[in-house]
């Protein structure tokens, strides 16, 4: 049986409508081959925020514990600190915040700041965590996912180490 969990988070604007986050989810790569069952369940543990430009998401050296999926607008993700303003754009579909899911808590080493009015879908560790004990197929499905989508980007980060020694 599935439990609700409650949600929290701070200047955001929960979004009212919960059928809204799966069209986002199905379309991210990560979740796009759940069911629509199994994306409505997992739908109910997900919170969707609006954030208004220059709130910061993340901030380097910040207990890491969440995953974004940018549903509208715009976020830089940028080392270095929030200061200079330079870094990678992610928009409608990009994700991040992945091993926030998969490591134990841990500091990042990056920061984030909403450049353009976002929505983002927002899922917690500790909510993640309730839904794998109460629907484990479904998490294991989102586990390997996100393993997936981080992948190609292990890879080559691989090969650059092998072709510098």
């Amino acid at each position: 049986m599935f439990v609700s969990f409650k949600l929290q988070a701070s200047n955001f604007k929960q979004g009212i409508d919960p059928l809204g986050k799966i069209k986002p989810l199905k379309e991210s790569p990560i979740f796009s081959f759940l069911s629509d069952r199994e994306l409505a369940i997992f739908s109910r543990i997900v919170s969707e925020e609006d954030y208004i430009q220059g709130t910061v998401l993340l901030a380097e050296n910040m207990k890491s514990d969440k995953f974004y999926l940018i549903e509208k607008g715009q976020v830089t993700v940028m080392t270095g600190g929030i200061g200079d303003g330079h870094g990678l754009n992610l928009g409608e579909g990009d994700t991040f915040g992945e091993w926030s899911l998969l490591a134990p808590p841990h500091l990042t080493s990056v920061a984030a700041r909403v450049t353009k009015e976002a929505r983002v879908l927002v899922l917690t560790r500790e909510d993640f965590e309730k839904f794998a004990r109460e629907e484990p197929g479904i998490a294991l499905k989102v586990v390997e996912g996100i393993v997936g989508s981080l992948w190609p980007s292990i890879r080559d980060v691989q090969k650059m180490l092998k072709e510098s020694l």
